[in-house]
């Protein structure tokens, strides 16, 4: 063989070994790309996964009375549950390795103002319907952990209240520390659907069950843990706005200003008559708002502005209360709220439209934050001694480190 043939030989062997090599190694970064590849797609997936199954562990019956999805936690317990995932995801797989993982909620909680009012805007446009909790689960009665000296010792349902420091104080209402409300967003139309959906008034009880104050909207307008004390609180302010409309009514009515002002004379002629019939006129007023509240208590209509047939009282009720020098304050008693003078028509509003405009008026903070009292009453009455709110949390955000690379996740309900 000639030396030029054997190094032509020798060239191509020096060529195929180093395209062999090549090859092997582009082989082996192909293998490794891949695995670290399914690595990190495996890992990305049962991360969701994971996520999905803290999400997934909310409380039931928060969800079926309320609307509200949210799961009981902290960042402690909760970091544990993901390692614990983990783990048993990667027991067998030596070649994973996850060297961290840390948990952030604080973004999460539910008795956030905005976080609580997202959670309600979507139960009030949603399918939820409120499934009352139903005396087979109940395991409290006024006694037991959590509620007792919060209500009156025998008191039946109407008539409780809370007077307990250690309960009034862990209310929402009470404790709240986190961030302030960033405007209304135009929700305040499906917050008081929520509302009226959700809890009782002293007329509508809404089939709603068990709960432990029956005036709950009266609650929510007036922030007092005391049903009978909330229920006075809203019949004063209605009791007032009527009498204001009923005033404004009568001496637009030129008939009844003038009847009025007759009778005055009859009873302080001279001068003195004009301020009789102004006091027969506030009388008359308010004997007719109490009779217009005695109308809602029953669950039928009072018309914000009145016309003839609308009204119910004569003229001769309130000239009797002057001359007789009664004291006409004060409230109808509600035992006797069907005895009323029924007018010629009844039409137009009914108590839950008159609570509707008093909710109006409550600044949306306060009303968010007295929803949330009321579910923490009941859920710990109804369902749950521990129950709190400030403990409920709506998503997680956390991060792994694995084989030396970080993995980010963040989940939430939608």
């Amino acid at each position: 063989m000639t030396k030029k043939a054997f190094g032509k030989k020798g060239s191509y062997t020096v060529f195929l070994v180093m395209f062999m090599s090549g090859m092997i190694i582009m082989s082996s970064a192909v293998i490794n790309a891949s695995h670290k590849l399914a690595i990190d797609s495996s890992c990305e997936d049962l991360g969701r996964v994971w996520a999905g199954s803290v999400l997934g562990d909310y409380d039931r019956k928060l969800r079926e009375r309320y609307g509200f999805y949210g799961y009981i936690g902290n960042e402690d317990l909760t970091r544990e549950k993901l390692i614990r995932y983990a783990d048993f995801s990667f027991k067998k797989k030596k070649y994973i390795k996850l060297t961290s993982l840390e948990c952030s909620l604080k973004e999460y909680k539910l008795t956030d103002l905005e976080t609580f009012r997202d959670q309600m805007k979507k139960a009030a446009i949603g399918f939820w319907s409120p499934v009352p909790l139903g005396d087979d689960s109940i395991p409290n009665s006024d006694e037991a952990d959590g509620v007792t000296g919060a209500s009156n010792s025998g008191e039946t349902s109407g008539g409780r209240k809370i007077t307990a420091g250690w309960i009034i104080g862990g209310l929402p209402s009470r404790n709240y520390s986190g961030k302030p409300l960033k405007g209304s967003g135009g929700s305040s139309l499906m917050e008081s659907a929520y509302i009226f959906k959700s809890f009782k008034d002293h007329v509508d009880d809404r089939d709603l069950g068990k709960t432990f104050f029956d005036n709950e909207i009266e609650y929510i307008l007036t922030g007092k843990p005391d049903d009978e004390k909330a229920r006075k609180l809203v019949y004063a302010e209605i009791l007032a706005e009527r009498n204001a409309l009923n005033v404004a009514y009568l001496y637009s009515c030129t008939e009844k200003r003038q009847a009025a002002l007759e009778a005055a004379e009859l009873i302080t002629p001279g001068p003195e008559a004009v301020l009789t019939q102004a006091l027969i006129l506030e009388v008359w007023a308010l004997l007719e708002a109490r009779n217009d509240l005695a109308i809602l208590y029953d669950g039928k209509q009072v018309p914000l502005i009145k016309r003839d047939d609308n009204w119910a009282l004569e003229l001769s009720n309130a000239v009797e209360k002057v001359e007789d020098e009664e004291d006409v304050d004060g409230e109808l008693d509600t035992r006797e709220s069907k005895k009323y003078v029924r007018p010629k028509r009844i039409e137009g509003e009914r108590y839950s439209d008159y609570l509707k405009t008093l909710l109006i008026a409550v600044p949306e903070k306060k009303r968010l934050l007295r929803v949330m009292d009321l579910i923490q009453i009941n859920m710990k009455y109804a369902y749950c001694d521990y129950f709190l709110m400030d403990d409920l949390y709506v998503g997680l955000d956390y991060t792994m480190v694995i084989n030396g690379k970080e993995h980010l996740y963040h989940d939430e309900y939608k």
